[in-house]
């Protein structure tokens, strides 16, 4: 884990707690058994009460306030959100239909480590708006 990353789940920490959990690609050459394998670990470890934000490059795009307001419901609604970034090929169809949102940062194609930090940033971005600091501006 780099060193903003480490930064960031520390400040997170500090108003929510907070867990990254990252999972290897299941290595499989079918497209869809790969999504599949990965799926099986990710609706193991997510409850279903609890919301799931799911990055998708098809996803909704928000601003960072109306991202704040939403992880803010979540928050108060569920007690835990989850994010989940998918691999090379995508998220499987069974947690995209499970998401309580699914999110993008715009069509281009991000690597998971740089989707990872980004997902970091929005979460402190957000709970700073929220929390009424300087952060955002």
């Amino acid at each position: 884990m780099k060193l903003r990353e480490k930064e960031l789940l520390k400040r997170i920490g500090f108003r929510v707690s907070v867990e990254a959990i990252c999972i290897p690609q299941a290595g499989l050459q079918n497209t869809e058994q790969n999504k599949q394998k990965e799926a099986l670990f990710l609706n193991k470890k997510i409850v279903h009460k609890e919301c799931l934000i799911a990055l998708d490059e098809s996803g909704k795009e928000m601003n960072s306030r109306d991202f704040s307001h939403f992880l803010k419901q979540c928050l108060v609604e569920r007690g835990t959100v989850n994010f989940v970034i998918g691999g090379a090929y995508g998220l499987d169809s069974s947690i995209l239909n499970r998401a309580n949102l699914c999110l993008s940062f715009g069509r281009m194609t991000w690597t998971r480590e740089l989707a990872r930090l980004m997902t970091l940033e929005q979460i402190y971005r957000a709970l700073e708006i929220d929390g009424g600091g300087n952060f955002h501006k």
